[in-house]
């Protein structure tokens, strides 16, 4: 950001220094509106291609504004939304397509087995939550929460919409939220802490709708997650991307490893969420906090993010967090569920526990007051 707003200010002093004028209309709406359409005919996301537009778009402006005085206005709009329709990354595009990620192929590499995370030996729990209240003004989401959760686990967290599950997980993963009692991530209290350093205690969050770039391949975003771990190199970039086993058996298990040079908008909704929920096992965490990750998915597409849940939490030791509508895939699942009921722990069991519970029945039948 200082090096851009340094690149700006040399601009505005040459500018100024060729024009001899420095006036507010300098920098009005429509010089605005220019910047956008030079980096939409040029190619945005690229260092050269507003540089191409700028150029482009002035040069044919100087000779247009002479011949047609009352209709270059008109022709330059034109130019412009048949350029956004047939080319809408831009002039740019041209040259990425050609010569850019489609001349490489990545390969998708497992750690050495001594770099996986291994927390089943561990004796503090991954999560400790004692007394976690959180509200709203004069509206309280949850009130008085208290569990623990250790290595292994994969609890899942359910109740009618209302009841504070997304609130809970918000919680969970931003020291930052304004709360009464205590969370701790591996025996640290995460207060005061922004995502980004809560994240460095060891928690990954999918999200219910994938947080994936359309506009980057498979092996992009994965190399993305990684540099958290390796910094990237200025000189070279390989065509190998390590990533942990754990991650490497998610791609398998979905169909991805064979997919590291597809472009993410070419994905399923099944493909996407199965890549997000890799991302997140690739930065290596304690905890994975999973928000609806069945939402959409065909049945097929359900038992098989079960399958590679159970293997994380199960096999790898993975302790998981798992807010989910869906009972039947959560019966299947879960090691405890804990249920949420208008911001309050009404019950924290064993899958048994919760199915032949009378006040869990009651509480989705809709009969139960706080």
């Amino acid at each position: 950001m200082a090096v851009l707003a340094g690149v700006a200010g040399l601009a505005g002093f040459l500018f100024a220094n060729a024009s001899g004028v420095v006036a507010p209309e300098n920098s009005g709406f429509v010089f605005g509106t220019e910047l956008v359409v030079w980096t939409a005919l040029g190619g945005r996301g690229t260092i050269f291609g507003p540089l191409l537009g700028a150029i482009g778009v002035d040069y044919l402006s100087a000779n247009l504004s002479g011949e047609l005085p009352f209709l270059w206005q008109l022709v330059v709009g034109g130019v412009f939304v048949v350029m956004i329709i047939l080319l809408p990354g831009g002039l740019a595009s041209l040259v990425t397509e050609r010569f850019g990620r489609d001349s490489r192929k990545h390969r998708l590499d497992a750690l050495p087995s001594a770099t996986r995370v291994d927390t089943m030996a561990s004796s503090v729990p991954v999560v400790s939550v004692a007394g976690l209240g959180k509200s709203f003004g004069a509206l309280s989401v949850l009130k008085g929460i208290d569990f623990t959760i250790r290595p292994g686990e994969l609890v899942s967290v359910v109740g009618p919409n209302g009841a504070g599950k997304t609130t809970l997980m918000r919680c969970l993963s931003d020291g930052t939220e304004k709360i009464e009692g205590h969370v701790e991530i591996a025996g640290r209290d995460i207060a005061g802490l922004p995502p980004q350093d809560v994240v460095a205690l060891g928690v990954g969050r999918k999200f219910q709708v994938a947080s994936i770039f359309d506009s980057m391949t498979v092996a992009e975003c994965l190399r993305m997650v990684r540099m958290r771990h390796e910094r990237p190199s200025l000189t070279q970039s390989p065509d190998a991307i390590d990533l942990p086993a754990a991650a490497i058996e998610i791609l398998r298990l979905t169909g991805l490893t064979d997919m590291a040079d597809r472009p993410v908008s070419l994905l399923s909704h099944g493909q996407r969420q199965a890549l997000e929920l890799a991302m997140v096992v690739a930065l290596e965490p304690r905890l994975i906090l999973l928000d609806e990750p069945t939402a959409g998915l065909s049945k097929a597409e359900r038992m098989t993010i079960g399958a590679v849940l159970k293997h994380l939490t199960a096999d790898l030791g993975f302790a998981a967090i798992l807010v989910e509508h869906d009972l039947d895939f959560v019966r299947e699942i879960s090691s405890r569920i804990v249920v949420l009921h208008q911001g309050k722990l009404v019950l924290d069991g064993t899958v048994e526990d919760v199915v032949q519970s009378e006040t869990v029945r009651t509480i989705y039948s809709g009969g139960a007051h706080a």
